[in-house]
């Protein structure tokens, strides 16, 4: 079984998580009401499943699917809509059978309290945006498929969830705790260090691209790593509320154990971290 996102359109009807036998055929097409067709969504990787004939049927337009395929894959955007019922799941594994869903793409939609908006340019490749906040995703969405299509510098658009203050004042503490990270100077240390990151492979590809200076910090969902040393390799690393060990984590990157080391560490309660058993 994989668990899928059903986007039903009528938006009067939430979208909501089903569990499917990734191998009934039969119970893909019930969910689009006929035949299925396909598109390729990004950050994260998924597929979204649509009705291969909802346009020909006359089917009404699903504006709820219609802004993520929109948003996940830019050469959709302003070209096509998608009608009828439609749901996502995950990119097919080695075996070809589809997976479930992205967990990031689920936590965004379904346990998310707010959202901005961050375009990429055709100019500026890192990521950017403006002090404009949504509580709710498909706002969010909205506001970012039209940006796109009205600034025409734009190529690419993401929606991502706003870090939550009580966790980075949480951060921020710990950090200046510490004599090295406290005692910073270029830049300083403050509770603007922190970059978000919104997958495994963005924040690999941060830290990895760089020696960075004392006091840089990285997140990626409630786990965060703060640089101790001067264009070195010690992560001081925090999640539940504690920090737990100090890490060198290019090694990990360099043999292709990085991802591994975070979804290890995601999935450690704090008597885990606190025992280093993870």
């Amino acid at each position: 079984m994989i668990t899928v996102i059903v986007i039903p359109v009528d938006r009067r009807n939430p979208i909501h998580l089903a569990q499917i036998d990734e191998h009934a055929l039969d119970a893909f097409r019930r969910l689009v009401d006929g035949d299925l067709e396909v598109a390729h969504l990004n950050r994260p990787p998924a597929t979204l499943y649509m009705n291969a004939e909802g346009k020909l049927l006359d089917m009404p337009v699903n504006g709820r699917a219609t802004a993520l395929a929109w948003t996940h894959n830019s050469a959709f955007r302003g070209r096509d809509v998608i009608a009828g019922p439609a749901f996502i799941v995950g990119r097919p594994d080695r075996r070809g059978d589809d997976t479930s869903a992205p967990q990031d793409l689920v936590d965004l939609l379904f346990h998310t309290r707010r959202y901005r908006v961050e375009v990429q340019t055709a100019h500026d490749r890192q990521w950017s945006s403006n002090a404009r906040t949504f509580e709710d995703w498909l706002d969010a969405y909205v506001y970012g498929v039209d940006l796109a299509q009205r600034w025409t510098a734009v190529t690419e658009v993401r929606v991502v969830p706003v870090l939550d203050e009580a966790l980075r004042e949480s951060w921020y503490r710990i950090g200046i705790g510490y004599r090295q990270i406290a005692g910073a100077t270029d830049p300083r240390f403050t509770r603007d260090s922190f970059t978000g990151c919104y997958s495994v492979e963005e924040l690999e590809n941060w830290i990895g691209h760089a020696q960075w200076v004392i006091g840089t910090a990285f997140y990626y969902r409630d786990l965060c790593f703060i640089q101790q040393t001067k264009s070195g390799d010690e992560w001081l690393t925090i999640r539940h509320g504690i920090a737990f060990e100090s890490l060198s984590l290019m090694p990990h990157i360099e043999d292709g154990t990085f991802a591994s080391l975070v979804h290890r560490l995601l999935a450690a309660s704090k008597e885990q971290c606190q025992r280093l058993e993870y």
